[in-house]
């Protein structure tokens, strides 16, 4: 298994905006200096571009961060009033030490109020894009009078797609994204190509890869 990129390691803490700002202080300065720190592109420049409550949430992009002696990028943070959303292309524990580090930062400098108990769910997307040369369709093996039907009424060659797993929605509040492992989009079967997805970190996820990959 190679992983050939990280298509995006996202964190989601969930901690009452009101909670990190009980005494209500202006929050204008704050994100300014947020821009500043992590050189921000894209970041809030009107009293309505800093309304947590508006669906959209409070949006910066491409900013930057030390991590592990390598300055990476900060593809998009968005501060919503229940809580704050990190995507970045590296990986979900650098969105993580991306977070602390800012919940960390407006605490000291501006005098709000955080501690890592503060928040209480924490959500990760792990999206990776990898390159193997086993082939998956052993998996399917049960299926095979099936795929041979198929080729045979339409003439094409049909060949398993990928495959999932996901919680039942109706018996958890919980909402973690599905597991999927599949073809990348566009790709031509040739390549070995796929996408996968996965609600871990990304070292996790690509642990669990491997692990699926020695199956075979």
């Amino acid at each position: 298994m190679t992983i050939l990129h990280v298509k995006t390691g996202r964190a989601i803490w969930l901690v009452e905006a009101r909670d990190l700002n009980p005494r209500g202080i202006d929050i204008m300065p704050i994100w300014a200096a947020v821009r500043d720190r992590y050189k921000f592109q894209t970041y809030p420049k009107t009293v309505e571009d800093a309304n947590e409550d508006d669906t959209k949430g409070i949006v910066f992009e491409l900013g930057s961060f030390a991590y592990e002696s390598n300055i990476h990028t900060i593809t998009r943070a968005t501060v919503f009033n229940d809580g704050i959303v990190v995507n970045t292309g590296v990986s979900t524990r650098f969105a993580e030490a991306f977070l602390a580090d800012l919940l960390d930062f407006v605490s000291s400098k501006f005098g709000l109020t955080y501690r890592p108990d503060m928040v209480h769910t924490r959500i990760y997307t792990s999206e990776l894009i990898v390159r193997t040369e086993k082939d998956f369709s052993r998996l399917f093996a049960p299926l095979d009078s099936i795929k041979e039907k198929l080729n045979s009424l339409t003439k094409h060659h049909f060949e398993p797609a990928g495959f999932g797993f996901s919680i039942d929605s109706t018996a958890s509040s919980a909402r973690p994204v599905p597991f999927r492992f599949e073809r990348e989009v566009g790709k031509p079967f040739s390549q070995n190509r796929y996408y996968s997805a996965a609600p871990i970190h990304t070292s996790q996820h690509e642990e669990l890869l491997r692990e699926m990959e020695a199956l075979l």
